[in-house]
């Protein structure tokens, strides 16, 4: 299986199942070289599905990545990983309480799910429901610490709560582990900005600029130093 993140988002992407790679599929309920023919056969089927669903996704076909994962779903019920996918298109076709039983379903096969805890804080967060959000995304952290998306999560959560001086920690971590996650710096500028860490907030901003030159949003704020700061990016 395959660990990633989608650029622009702060919720995980998909996951795909990999036949060859027994010792990460075994620690994390995908394929198992060692079981009998027949369930190889269906190991096999399960990760065909799920990329198919996945590739029905990348084209914006939530639909029918949804078919495809419910489809896997009839294969392997207890999968976490056909309910993590499951719930990302859930989410991308506004099916919002489907979505977070699905990623509930996927924590409960899987409690160190750092992606489902990620992409279900949001979920949480997006309802108002920020107290949940910030403890799935805690939960998301200490699985897997340095997971950038993770702590962009956090510390938008953290500054919702206001408490921006933890929420600072966890943008500057997100950075620190990708340095080219040009979101979450963008979200350490504002806060910088909006606790009056003037010079600091204009030094993410032109980072922000190097690295998206066409992001207009960075260059009002460097343009405007007396503006509120913008919108934050999740």
């Amino acid at each position: 299986m395959l660990r990633e993140q989608s650029p622009g988002t702060n919720d995980s992407a998909p996951r795909t199942q990999e036949p060859a790679s027994p010792p990460v599929a075994a620690a994390h309920g995908g394929t198992n070289a060692s079981a009998p023919g027949g369930q190889r056969a269906k190991d096999q089927q399960v990760a065909d599905l799920l990329a198919k669903g996945n590739r029905a996704l990348a084209n914006g076909q939530a639909d029918a990545a949804a078919a495809a994962y419910r489809e896997a779903q009839q294969l392997a019920p207890n999968d976490e990983d056909v309910h993590y996918n499951l719930g990302i298109a859930l989410s991308r076709l506004g099916q919002t309480n489907q979505a977070i039983a699905e990623y509930e379903a996927a924590l409960k096969a899987f409690p160190d799910y750092a992606e489902a805890h990620n992409n279900l804080g949001n979920l949480l967060l997006r309802a108002g429901k920020t107290d949940e959000a910030i403890a799935h995304f805690r939960a998301a952290i200490k699985a897997l610490p340095d997971y950038a998306a993770g702590h962009n999560s956090l510390g938008n959560a953290l500054r919702i709560a206001g408490q921006n001086a933890e929420a600072i920690e966890h943008f500057a971590k997100a950075v620190a582990v990708n340095t080219n996650y040009w979101e979450a710096r963008f979200n350490l500028a504002n806060l910088y900005r909006s606790t009056g860490r003037t010079e600091e907030a204009d030094r993410e901003y032109r980072e922000v600029l190097r690295q998206k030159p066409d992001f207009e949003p960075a260059r009002q704020a460097l343009a405007n130093p007396s503006a509120l700061p913008p919108v934050p990016l999740r």
